[in-house]
């Protein structure tokens, strides 16, 4: 369970942005003592502008993810770090970047984080919090500077040896089978997903739909699932796939190339079998490909969002609305509100710019004031994350009219009377754009 992500000098972000997913405490309820176990929210959006920063604070968090999994096996030895640093000031190379998280796994509270430099790493830590008081597990100042606690036993100190410079000593921690250590690696790591808009990530979570189908009870909730959504479909099945030998040979050396690189590429088996669609009241059965972009956003979803809410896992969306109407979009954020269904304290993090989600056209209470966040851009180009639960809007506001409006900030300026000058001075002659 994700409580609290902090970033600086990571793209747009250049100043230290904090992220909360901690319940807000409602009217008449007590404020949390320091000894109590937080209450996450189970669902966080992020609304702004178009290139306000949204992206870039899902993606710093999903940097964060992929350099804890990544950094001891991956980056090549004496090859720096790969980050992503502010680029358009006085922010310079030696600026480190920062990121930390607080998270909650069996019941006890943790802060793990780390700096990074475009060569090593400048500092990394890990703090436990039992009973509400804060335990050093670790602190590292600088490449091979370590100290650890008197808590955190296993062969500390061979690990450290095995650490590089640019590698994190949780990475190395993980592959060389620190019990504690690599348990929370696994919280991290393998119980956060993330989905993006495009082909490859398409065809990622695509595969973990397709395995679900491959499983009868499975299936059976896929295909009430996808009927439910009203797309004209009755079921879904995986067959042999038709794709030709070379391409998928092709296909092997490209995978190969991207994954030595870090770039997240699907499994091979996506390749190997398909997804063939039986359209309801027919007997006619189309490949996924020739399907809408909505349909197949709905069911590369379903995977993913029955897997992380039958595990009580994370899952990290960006534009959750790309291609789906606004109803299916609200319909997979209620399931996440929804107690009977995430039984298990699953969390849904999106950026979004479906602003029904935050007023009354769908339902009134699908997202609450510490559940709703914006971004939003100064003249330099750097990033402000701010919560909607700082402005106190009354019981009765209609969030999504005062958004639109600009009351809360994080909404594009355009001057329309100048759109209109610039269209009279246009020369009337223009040549017609070619076909």
């Amino acid at each position: 369970m994700l409580l609290r992500f902090r970033v600086a000098n990571h793209r747009s972000l250049r100043n230290e942005q904090t992220l909360s997913f901690v319940a807000v405490p409602r009217r008449g309820e007590p404020k949390p003592r320091a000894a109590d176990i937080p209450r996450s929210v189970a669902v966080t959006g992020i609304y702004g502008a178009n290139a306000s920063g949204k992206s870039n604070v899902l993606d710093a968090l999903r940097w964060m993810n992929w350099a804890v999994k990544s950094s001891h096996t991956k980056w090549a030895p004496g090859g720096g770090v790969p980050r992503r640093p502010f680029l358009l000031d006085e922010v310079g190379p030696d600026t480190p970047s920062f990121y930390e998280i607080d998270f909650l796994t069996k019941g006890v509270r943790y802060s793990y984080g780390f700096e990074v430099d475009d060569d090593n790493v400048r500092g990394e830590w890990l703090y436990s919090f039992p009973a509400g008081r804060p335990r050093t597990l670790f602190e590292r100042n600088g490449p091979e500077d370590y100290r650890f606690g008197r808590s955190l036993g296993g062969e500390t100190a061979r690990i450290a040896k095995l650490t590089r410079g640019n590698a994190l000593y949780l990475s190395s921690a993980a592959s060389n089978n620190h019990p504690l250590l690599g348990a929370l690696y696994e919280t991290l790591v393998r119980n956060v997903h993330f989905a993006e808009q495009d082909d490859l990530d398409e065809q990622d979570r695509l595969s973990v739909t397709m395995k679900l189908l491959e499983h009868p009870r499975a299936a059976r909730d896929v295909n009430e699932l996808l009927r439910l959504a009203d797309l004209g479909l009755e079921s879904a099945e995986v067959v042999p796939s038709e794709i030709p030998p070379n391409m998928l040979a092709n296909f092997r050396r490209v995978r190969q190339v991207a994954m030595e690189s870090g770039v997240n590429f699907p499994g091979e088996e996506q390749f190997e079998k398909e997804i063939r669609l039986h359209r309801a009241g027919t007997n006619v059965t189309l490949n996924i490909r020739d399907e809408s972009a909505g349909t197949r956003v709905w069911l590369s979803m379903l995977g993913y969002t029955l897997v992380t809410l039958l595990a009580g896992h994370v899952l990290v969306v960006d534009e959750i609305d790309s291609s789906l109407h606004p109803v299916l979009g609200s319909t997979l954020i209620r399931m996440f509100k929804d107690p009977e269904i995430n039984r298990n304290g699953a969390q849904l993090f999106f950026a979004s710019h479906d602003t029904t989600l935050l007023g009354t056209m769908l339902d009134d209470e699908i997202l609450n004031r510490d559940e709703v966040w914006f971004t939003e851009k100064d003249a330099s180009g750097a990033t402000t994350l701010f919560s909607l639960a700082d402005f106190r809007p009354r019981s009765d506001e209609n969030i999504e009219r005062g958004y639109l409006q600009g009351r809360y900030g994080a909404v594009p300026y355009l001057n329309f009377d100048k759109i209109r000058e610039i269209f009279r001075e246009m020369e009337p002659d223009l040549d017609e754009p070619s076909a």
